[in-house]
This record gives C-alpha cells, structure tokens and sequence, in this order.
C-alpha cells in the first residue's frame, strides 16, 4: 500500500554554504534565533542525524513521543526517520551537530567506511549521559570544527578537516552512547538484524514466525533470544514497533486513521483503534490532536 500523504513539516539538511561538506554545527541560541517559535515548536520529522549535546541549563526533548529530560552532559541522538519536538526551555544551552546521512552512511568505495563501522550507530541510545571529561573533550572537538565551518573558504581542504574532527568527534562520545547491545555476542547480533529487518516490513506487521525464516533462525530461537536481551517477547517487540509507526503516521500524515490502520496490517478498523488504545492508552484521533499544534 502506498504510505498515506505527509503534513507534517520533513526537515532535511538544507545549507547553500555547508551542503558540500554535510555537516553543520550550531547552538541552540543559534536555532532559536533563525527560527520562529512556533515553527520550532511543531512536531517534525527529520532526514538527518542530529546530536544535541547540553551544555548548560535543563530542559526535555521528544524523540519519537519520548520525553527525555536534560541536564548539562546530557546528549540526544536523533536519527533521519524519527520525530521530534523541541520543547520550551529558557535556560537550556546545548551544541547540535547536523549531519547529512551521507557522511555516515559512506559506500563500500569510501576510504572512511572501517572507521564509520567503528561508530555503531545501530548501537546508539536515543538519549544517555556524558562524563565531565567526555564533555570537556566534546567542547575542545566542537570547537576545531566550528572553526573550520565557519573559515571564509571551504575547499576541498576544509572538507576533509572537517569529516576528520567530526569523526573524532563522534568517536569520543560512542563509548557513552552505545545501549545494552553493544557487546559483540551472538544474540545482540541476532536482535540488530531483527531490528533492521522490521524497519523494511513494518508496514506489513510481520509474525514472528516470518521474520524468523527471513532471519534464517527457528521462532524459539528468535523468542528465546528477545527474551533474554530484551526482557520481553519477539512479539511485543513487533507490536513496539507497529505502534511507533502508527503514531508517526498520524501526526505526519493527513490519512483517517481507518486508513493509517489498514496500511500496517490491520483488516478492520476496530481492530486498530483496540491496538492502539492498548498500547498508548488512548484512540488514534486522540493521540493526533495532542501533537499537533
């Protein structure tokens, strides 16, 4: 089924002067004083990488209709595909580092590649802490690569400084943001593929079963090992992820929500709403006018 139409304002990266280099870093000062309020207030969905990383204040932050709250350390990873929403915080400070999926998405032919693969970003918590001398080393790189952005030139030379110290960047905060998966075993392996798997057929709500043939393991495998690294079922993990797309539909889509249900799966519209109430704890039409401004 065709995915039903978007409303909801897509943000891409978008900056004549940096579009070469693919990378943008700001303060959140900076944000607020080139966009409106309300414009910066609204529900988006974003085709970028963002990190936000707190430098000063407090505040929250909504990612995929998580509340995080922030402190100075605090970090949020913000990946193309997810909603997020800023939310009202007078003294919040906080760096965001703007990245256009091509610099960490780089093809086989890209001499950056191994050093991407170190990043695991599949690994990445959505929202985690830094230590004092994470951050202390997040500020020094922040600001060799806020030098080079901002050089009245950039050629071919300041893009390759910059993607450098972005890397490094990047690297020196993996450590803090990798989640329970991080360790190469078996079963974390298992529950990355599964993961990436669901992303191409959520829309489908795929059994258990199917996923697990698509995986090449048996379903007792599969639910043993969501069971143990998880804590739940392959099943509620699915329905996790169903649910996550059927609230980005309904902010970011101007489709009835019958229509939304029935392109994940769902024959009957009743049958939606009672899954959706289930798991959100109210109905669809509900859930839509609360994130909408």
């Amino acid at each position: 089924m065709p995915e039903p139409p978007k409303v909801l304002r897509e943000t891409r990266f978008a900056n004549a002067r940096l579009d070469p280099i693919g990378v943008e870093l700001m303060s959140l000062s900076e944000l607020r004083a080139r966009v409106s309020a309300r414009l910066l207030f609204e529900t988006e969905r974003v085709a970028f990488f963002m990190v936000l990383v707190v430098t000063g204040g407090h505040g929250e932050h909504l990612v995929d209709f998580q509340r995080f709250g922030l402190r100075t350390g605090h970090v949020v990873f913000v990946r193309p595909g997810q909603v997020q929403q800023w939310q009202p915080a007078q003294g919040l400070e906080a760096d965001l580092l703007l990245i256009d999926p091509a610099v960490l998405q780089p093809t086989a032919s890209t001499s950056h590649q191994g050093t991407m693969a170190l990043l695991r970003l599949d690994d990445w918590a959505a929202h985690f802490k830094m230590d004092a001398d994470g951050l202390a080393a997040w500020r020094s790189l922040a600001a060799m690569l806020r030098r080079q952005l901002d050089r009245p030139l950039l050629d071919e030379l300041s893009a390759a400084m910059a993607h450098q110290l972005l890397v490094c960047l990047m690297l020196s905060i993996s450590r803090s943001a990798t989640d329970l998966l991080a360790a190469p075993t078996v079963q974390a392996t298992l529950i990355r593929r599964l993961r990436r798997e669901l992303e191409g057929v959520v829309d489908t709500r795929p059994s258990v079963a199917l996923l697990a043939r698509s995986l090449g393991v048996s379903t007792s495998t599969l639910a043993r090992t969501c069971r143990e690294v998880l804590g739940h079922s392959a099943k509620e993990e699915v329905d996790r992820r169903v649910v996550l797309e059927a609230q980005r539909l309904l902010v970011h889509s101007t489709s009835t929500s019958a229509a939304i249900g029935e392109h994940l799966g769902f024959s009957e519209p009743t049958n939606f709403v009672k899954f959706f109430r289930r798991r959100v704890g109210t109905t669809p039409e509900a859930f839509r006018k609360s994130h909408r401004l």
